[in-house]
């Protein structure tokens, strides 16, 4: 029995290494996983299976997002034509591997060719999950009459297109969703119920990981502008791997801000200094400094990035609190994803 597992947007291997830890709890209870993917570099974790192209998306403009449906109509959810030839790829995909199930992670085109015709699962962030809305939620203020403007012409092309006369929210929700976060770092919590939360694919985390005589870590983009003075300011490892052994022993975590990393972090009890790039990382950011674990820097003179790590060291004391406030969501819920997908085919 075939089941599809597909990215279509984001950078990053969290995006790989969640459907791959699907695929991994799938393969014995008689799946054959099959996956469509943005991105075939694969680094950190054995990946021994077949995978196939996702199709691409159009990139339409670098436009400041304020909400999910100005990321859509930047790779063309606003345009009928674009999504027409990309929900029709999708289809050919679906001809050709003939799966009974789809996972889709941050695929919302994916979401859509699929709808009425193969059960979806759709996972992610909770960033990437938008709820199931009429509209979906300004998540940076305040928003130009464009992001309103794009709302509407989202909602209206996604319905000519896919014939239904349902929200957007609602059909990228697929057939069940499942966050891959805690709901400290979700921008829609309020608008969740608690079960859909999953916490990480890597959890549990050991909680005896920071070391304060430790070493710091840091995981940045090669093409981000800042790498290399941060690398040359701190001197910190870089080694990129399973982050239960790359985190062991460390003092200090340093990054963009992506979720998997940031999660796993908050619950070792890490403290860390953050460079965030766009919406999504400004929002973990964000919802980090206030929780008192995490320094975001943004000046990038020698002085200030020295006076950034000093803080980000003093929130140690915190971070180890919110590492033992949060225990709850340091466990295994695998078991909730195979009766997810277990039901779907059954249902």
């Amino acid at each position: 029995m075939k089941i599809l597992l597909g990215w279509e947007l984001g950078s990053g291997q969290a995006h790989i290494h969640r459907l791959a830890a699907i695929a991994q709890i799938l393969e014995p209870l008689g799946f054959e996983p099959v996956f469509a993917l943005k991105s075939h570099q694969i680094r950190g974790i054995n990946f021994p299976w077949s995978s196939i192209a996702a199709p691409p998306l159009p990139f339409l403009g670098t436009l400041k997002s304020y909400t999910f449906a100005d990321i859509l109509e930047k790779f063309g959810f606003g345009n009928a034509k674009l999504l027409k030839n990309h929900l029709q790829a999708w289809g050919r995909i679906f001809t050709e591997v003939k799966p009974k199930l789809i996972i889709a992670d941050y695929a919302p085109g994916l979401v859509l060719a699929a709808y009425g015709i193969i059960p979806t699962i759709t996972i992610g962030g909770g960033f990437t999950v938008p709820p199931p809305v009429a509209e979906f939620p300004i998540l940076e203020f305040p928003a130009p009459p464009k992001s309103f403007k794009n709302q509407q012409q989202v909602n209206d092309t996604v319905r000519e297109v896919v014939k239904v006369d349902i929200s957007v929210g609602q059909l990228l929700n697929g057939n069940a969703s499942l966050i891959f976060s805690i709901p400290e770092l979700d921008p829609y919590r309020y608008l969740r119920h608690l079960k859909q939360y999953v916490s990480l694919h890597i959890t549990p985390i050991p909680s005896n990981l920071y070391n304060a005589n430790g070493s710091s870590w840091a995981y940045l983009a090669d093409d981000y502008l800042y790498k290399q003075t941060i690398i040359n300011t701190f001197r910190p490892q870089t080694e990129f791997t399973i982050l239960k052994e790359v985190l062991a022993g460390k003092s200090l975590a340093i990054h963009h801000g992506n979720l998997t990393t940031a999660v796993s972090c908050l619950l070792a009890g890490i403290p860390q200094l953050l460079f965030p790039r766009h919406l999504e990382e400004n929002l973990n950011a964000l919802a980090l400094s206030q929780l008192g674990v995490a320094e975001i820097a943004n000046k990038f003179t020698w002085q200030e990035l020295l006076l950034s790590q000093t803080k980000a060291y003093n929130l140690a004391k915190e971070a180890q609190a919110q590492a033992q406030n949060l225990a709850f969501w340091n466990k295994s819920f695998l078991p909730v994803i195979t009766q997810t997908c277990l039901d779907l085919i059954d249902s």
